[in-house]
C-alpha cells in the first residue's frame, strides 16, 4: 500500500482514540461529579450524629400549600412549629428535616402533620454549634451506600482512556 494512503487511515485511527479518551474523560468526571455529592450528602448526614437530642413541644401542625412560581404545579409543605430549650433560652424552629419536605400529594404532607400533631412531647435534634439550627428528623447517611454505582462510571471512563491511550490495537 503507498504510504499516501495510510496517512489518512492513521488519522482516522488517531481520531478514533483522541474520540474514545475524551467520551472516557467525560464518564470519569460525570461518575466523580456523583461520587462527591453523594459523599458530600453522607457527610453533612454523620455530622448529625453530634447534635444532642432535646424535648421539644409541637405549638402548631399544619399543611400549606407552596409554589415554585405561579407557573408551577402546586405542591404540599408540612409546616411543623416547635419549641425546644438550648444554651439556657427557649428557641423556636419549623424545619422537620435539614432540606424542606414538599410533596405534589396533599396526604403524604399530611402524614407528617399526623406524626407530629399539635401539643405532642418529641424529641429534636439541636446543633450544638448553631443552637438555633434543629431538626425532628435527621439525615439518612444512606447515600453511602450508592457511592458504588457512580463509581463503575468512574472506573469505566478510566478503562477507556487507558484503552485509548495504551492498546496497541486499532479501536
Amino acid at each position: 500500500m503507498p504510504e499516501t494512503a495510510q496517512i489518512p487511515n492513521q488519522l482516522s485511527r488517531m481520531a478514533a482514540r483522541v474520540w474514545m479518551a475524551l467520551m472516557g474523560l467525560s464518564l470519569a468526571a460525570a461518575g466523580s461529579f456523583f461520587c462527591w455529592w453523594l459523599f458530600a450528602t453522607w457527610q453533612k448526614a454523620a455530622l448529625m450524629d453530634s447534635w444532642v437530642a432535646t424535648p421539644a413541644m409541637i405549638l402548631s401542625s399544619e399543611v400549606v400549600p407552596w409554589r415554585f412560581s405561579e407557573f408551577s404545579q402546586p405542591e404540599f409543605q408540612p409546616r411543623i412549629r416547635y419549641r425546644y430549650e438550648a444554651d439556657g433560652s427557649f428557641r423556636e424552629s419549623d424545619q422537620i428535616r435539614r432540606v424542606a419536605i414538599r410533596s405534589s400529594q396533599q396526604k403524604a404532607a399530611q402524614e407528617w402533620t399526623e406524626r407530629f400533631p399539635t401539643g405532642a412531647l418529641v424529641t429534636a435534634w439541636v446543633d450544638p454549634k448553631a443552637p438555633d439550627s434543629a431538626v425532628l428528623k435527621r439525615d439518612s447517611k444512606a447515600s453511602l451506600y450508592s457511592i458504588w454505582f457512580p463509581g463503575i462510571f468512574v472506573a469505566g471512563g478510566l478503562g477507556l482512556v487507558w484503552s485509548a491511550l495504551f492498546s496497541r490495537r486499532n479501536p
